[in-house]
């Protein structure tokens, strides 16, 4: 339960973070600063293991059969968890790998936006705050997650979310999210 308060915490100050951003953004003027994917910082490198992790989950992603527990195994340990909104979902790289070959065989497209909008290092923890956006069959889709991941021994330990699906108006606010 503190993980999820932790986790709920996180997503509302990153909620409030996002709320000024948009209304900062908001007043200035159009040009290549107010572009989505420069704002993000896509020319800036990513240093952190979770950041390098999606990135390379994103370029798997477009290639069947790059989720193997091998693969995983660069970024995790051999008993790494995830929990998503209080509930553990996977334990362990084989589970990893399971549960991304899976959504891999869904289809459309899927992609974990990098660099965050928000990301820190405290401890053995990466804090994070950011977008997931998918195209499938049945439409465009997005959500926000905040949470942390924990590191041990250099590797992702363990990664602890809460997200939440954006409506169609809510999309619209958002500028990293796909549009129709």
């Amino acid at each position: 339960m503190k993980r999820v308060r932790t986790a709920i915490a996180g997503l509302v100050a990153a909620t409030l973070c996002f709320s000024t951003q948009v209304h900062a953004e908001s007043k200035k003027a159009p040009g290549p600063s107010s572009d989505p994917e420069r704002r993000a910082g896509k020319e800036a490198p990513a240093i952190d293991i979770l950041s390098r992790m999606f990135i390379w989950w994103n370029g798997a992603y477009t290639v069947p059969g790059s989720y193997t527990e091998e693969a995983f195994s660069a970024f995790f340990t051999p008993d790494a968890t995830l929990t998503l909104n209080g509930r553990r979902s996977i334990t362990g790289v084989a589970q990893w790998a399971e549960r991304f070959q899976d959504i891999q065989a869904l289809g459309g497209e899927v992609e974990i936006v990098v660099p965050f909008k928000v990301v820190f290092a405290a401890d053995d923890k990466i804090y994070t705050y950011h977008v997931i956006r998918s195209r499938r069959t049945e439409g465009i889709g997005c959500m926000l997650a905040a949470g942390h991941a924990t590191v041990r021994d250099g590797l992702i330990a363990s990664i602890d979310l809460v997200r939440s699906e954006l409506t169609p108006e809510q999309r619209r606010v958002e500028p990293l999210c796909w549009q129709s």
